[in-house]
């Protein structure tokens, strides 16, 4: 694999990005402007529904015309999936662990959080506008293009610029100290994939956290139970926020800039040489995207492990004994030499190295 084989260019990664974005636009605006459009409006979905209407939905596991009844069944989904989200967008954390506990249909390497596992082995942080952190991943290997855009939308980042504001001005902890703290912040995404705009945009957008333009049309044949909630792009990029030194070394610079502008705002581009370093490290090795329960699985083995190191380490340990008499009891134990004997040889006071020798053990 080429070491910028699905990095690519950065230059004018952001004209690209906009790009995918202003045709993905015109394009939902003419599907929804066709006199026989078969997108499911939110009216609709709201019951405003005209029965001759032909709708297909997948509800159920099989194609069907949609009925009255479905349209409930829509809104309760709607209900659910909305009671997992709290408050205006969601953390790196809480979109790993919907991924893992509420996925879509399948298992193994057939969900989402696998394929982000297993398919996608780079995700770097490529520039910043304020708020706004783009992500380029590489794409998965059935895909026809080579790499995906992921903006990120941090909502405390005038929290946290104002907090760093606050602080001494000679402080250097001070800069990454709050990076790390903005990247366990609530946030927004959106990704440039079919999965996130057909599968998963509707869901962002009801949950509040979509950072691209708004889905409201219900997605009645690919994801009408509502289940998971990101693609497996998204999901390898919040594992990099979370963990990711990449990232924090890149918030740190980005909070950086900001402290040092006089209006609050700032801009950030990687450096080509750097994001090429950091992807090829990335692509040789695997990390895990572990939900908050693994976590916490792993911090009960170290803990364990850490408890069995003390007790050792206080714990006596016994003498060993002289190989001679080891290898006297060996040969006990073998009925090559007896209690009688041995306790003969010792009454003529032979040493266990002599009687060993004698022995020829």
């Amino acid at each position: 694999m080429a070491k910028n084989m699905f990095l690519g260019k950065i230059r004018g990664h952001v004209g690209e990005a906009k790009g995918i974005a202003s045709a993905d636009k015109r394009q939902r605006e003419e599907a929804e402007n066709i006199p026989n459009s078969v997108i499911l409006t939110k009216r609709e979905v709201q019951g405003e529904w005209n029965a001759s209407r032909v709708l297909m939905t997948t509800i159920g596991g099989k194609p069907r015309q949609i009925t009255t009844n479905d349209l409930a069944q829509f809104r309760h989904n709607m209900r659910l999936a909305q009671s997992n989200f709290n408050g205006d967008g969601i953390t790196a954390r809480q979109v790993i662990d919907l991924a893992s506990s509420k996925p879509m249909p399948g298992t193994g390497a057939d969900t989402d959080i696998e394929r982000a596992r297993i398919q996608i082995n780079m995700a770097v942080p490529v520039s910043a506008h304020n708020s706004e952190i783009r992500f380029i991943t590489n794409a998965g290997p059935d895909s026809d293009v080579t790499r995906h855009h992921v903006l990120i939308r941090f909502n405390a980042f005038s929290t946290a610029v104002n907090k760093l504001m606050a602080s001494k001005t000679k402080d250097r902890k001070t800069p990454k100290q709050t990076a790390n703290w903005l990247r366990k912040q609530k946030l927004a995404y959106e990704c440039d994939c079919g999965r996130h705009r057909f599968w998963f945009r509707y869901i962002a957008t009801i949950g509040n956290f979509n950072a691209g333009r708004k889905e409201l049309g219900f997605p009645k044949i690919r994801n009408p139970n509502l289940k998971g909630v990101a693609c497996k792009h998204v999901l390898r990029v919040m594992s990099e926020i979370e963990s990711s030194t990449t990232v924090l070394n890149f918030l740190t610079k980005h909070m950086e800039k900001a402290h040092a502008s006089a209006d609050n705002t700032a801009k950030l581009r990687a450096k080509q040489s750097e994001l090429e370093k950091a992807a090829s490290k990335q692509s040789t090795r695997t990390r895990a995207i572990k939900t908050s329960e693994q976590r916490a699985q792993d911090r009960q083995r170290i803990k364990e492990r850490n408890a069995l190191h003390k007790v050792a380490k206080v714990t006596p340990r016994l003498a060993r004994k002289p190989a001679a008499t080891r290898k006297i009891e060996a040969a006990i134990e073998s009925g090559k030499l007896s209690e009688n004997d041995l306790s003969v040889l010792r009454k003529f006071n032979f040493t266990d190295k002599q009687i060993a020798e004698k022995l020829g053990v």
